[in-house]
């Protein structure tokens, strides 16, 4: 590299030796390197922050969701612990009822009343008392709540419609043989029965014996 001569002066040439002029021109060195890593690593930081954040927060919606969902099943375990079994049967068509010391009955709910429930079969009209019963089979998950009328209904009621029609019944006993008959009179919690052969109707001669039953030992009465 030379220098221009100066008018008057003696004009002297310098040489510079050819050193690396990169250094001038902003080289790589160690301050970028490092400035450099440190940006990167800032950026993998913050996506890892960020991935942690995301997981939190799924986590928080999903514990979200199950709590929920658990409150929801409580709530339906609840109302469902309200549920009565005679407001099962009154929601109920078809069904097959287990009888104490008898064998199924089946047939479709006509109504059940407050103590009993009255069933259609192919074999006539059944009464059951509730507590008479031991299972059944053909029950949904519907729940129907008693009527007025319901609530006023029971066997004796039935019992009384009954002995008024002058009809032949079968009455069914825990733990003892049927009776064959027609209801004469129904007590609070007792009836009558004339006992006879049920292909006949009620006669002064056809009559064996009048027994009184205890409603409690009842366990079913048919009417054909």
């Amino acid at each position: 590299m030379g220098l221009r001569c100066v008018r008057g002066h003696a004009c002297v040439c310098l040489h510079l030796p050819a050193i690396g002029l990169q250094a001038f021109h902003g080289a790589p060195g160690r301050e970028s390197t490092a400035y450099a890593g440190a940006v990167e690593e800032a950026s993998s930081d913050a996506e890892r922050f960020t991935g942690l954040f995301e997981g939190l927060a799924a986590q928080a919606d999903a514990a979200e969701a199950a709590a929920d969902d658990m409150l929801v099943e409580d709530a339906a375990r609840a109302a469902w612990a309200q549920v009565q079994f005679a407001d099962r049967l009154r929601a109920a068509r078809a069904v097959a009822i287990d009888i104490v010391g008898h064998g199924p009955v089946s047939g479709d709910v006509v109504r059940v009343g407050s103590d009993a429930v009255l069933v259609s079969g192919v074999d006539g009209e059944w009464l059951v008392p509730l507590r008479a019963i031991t299972s059944v089979t053909g029950l949904g998950e519907d729940v129907v709540a008693a009527s007025a009328v319901d609530a006023r209904l029971g066997f004796a009621s039935v019992a009384r419609a009954w002995a008024r029609d002058r009809d032949v019944v079968r009455l069914l006993r825990m733990n003892d043989e049927p009776l064959d008959g027609t209801i004469d009179r129904v007590g609070a919690d007792h009836l009558d029965l004339a006992e006879h052969d049920p292909g006949i109707p009620r006669r002064g001669d056809a009559v064996r014996r009048v027994v009184v039953v205890p409603f409690a030992i009842v366990s079913a009465m048919r009417r054909r």
